[in-house]
């Protein structure tokens, strides 16, 4: 049996972190597309999102 290192136990534990980041990404992804569905299904709602631009056009009034 060999002995492990002390930078495999780290790399083990950083690989189980970014699988469960990965799961979390997943899972709020599929929450943003049935928010995006269900908004489009709501009266009066205006489900066309802002392009980048015009996000930024918003804070471009502001004084320098």
């Amino acid at each position: 049996m060999t002995a492990r290192k002390p930078a495999d136990l780290i790399r083990a534990e950083a690989d189980l972190l970014a699988a469960g980041i990965e799961l979390q990404q997943q899972g709020l992804e599929l929450l943003l597309a049935e928010m995006r569905a269900l908004a489009a299904l709501m009266p009066g709602e205006d489900s066309r999102l802002p392009t980048d631009a015009e996000v930024e056009a918003g804070f471009d009034n502001m004084p320098v």
